[in-house]
Parts: C-alpha cells; structure tokens; sequence
C-alpha cells in the first residue's frame, strides 16, 4: 500500500524511510483501506499498526491540532523501514497480556 502510486497522495514514507505519514485520514479511509482490508475504519487500522508494535509520532502541538480526518499522522517501528522488506518478517503481532483478575482463579 505504501509504494502503490495510486497511494502516493494519502500515504508516503517520510525523507529518511524511518517512518511514514498518513494525510487526509478521511479520504485515505474511503479510497484506499477498504481496498486492502475488510474494513476503512481509520481506527481499527491504527489499533492494528499498534498490535504489531508501531507507534504514532506526534509532531503537532496539541493546539494546532484539527480534525481527525484531516490531520496528518506518522508512524514508525523500528523493523518497518523504506528499501529494507528483509526485515519485514521480524514485525510480529504483540502477545496478548493476560488478564490480571484472572490470575487468583
């Protein structure tokens, strides 16, 4: 999805390839996730990217920030990076922690 060109206007790695930006969340959810997955619910594909261990980058001051669907978000994981799909095997999905209240039982 990220090296698709017909992608290039919703999302893009950032200058050094460590990271990449989502922008105009509300046009990349109806365009481009539903082709790539079951849904184009922006948050469940930021619960995803967090249940493999990426993380937002926030570099908006929190004043400056506008609505959901028009801001831009970046994010990164230390395994996800531009010209590097060897490592690309080693982003596992986080272990689920177990509950805490069921471990007296």
């Amino acid at each position: 999805m990220i090296n698709d060109p017909k992608s290039q206007h919703f999302i893009s790695w950032t200058d050094h390839g460590s990271s990449f930006v989502v922008s105009n969340v509300g046009e990349f959810s109806r365009s481009i996730l539903g082709s790539h997955f079951k849904h184009n619910n922006f948050s469940s594909f930021v619960r995803q990217l967090n249940m493999y261990g990426f993380h937002k980058i926030n570099r908006t001051p929190r004043a400056q920030r506008t609505s959901t669907t028009s801001q831009t978000w970046e994010f990164s994981h230390p395994k996800f990076l531009r010209a590097r799909p060897d490592l690309l095997d080693a982003i596992k999905r986080k272990a689920l922690e177990p509950d805490p209240r069921e471990r007296g039982r």
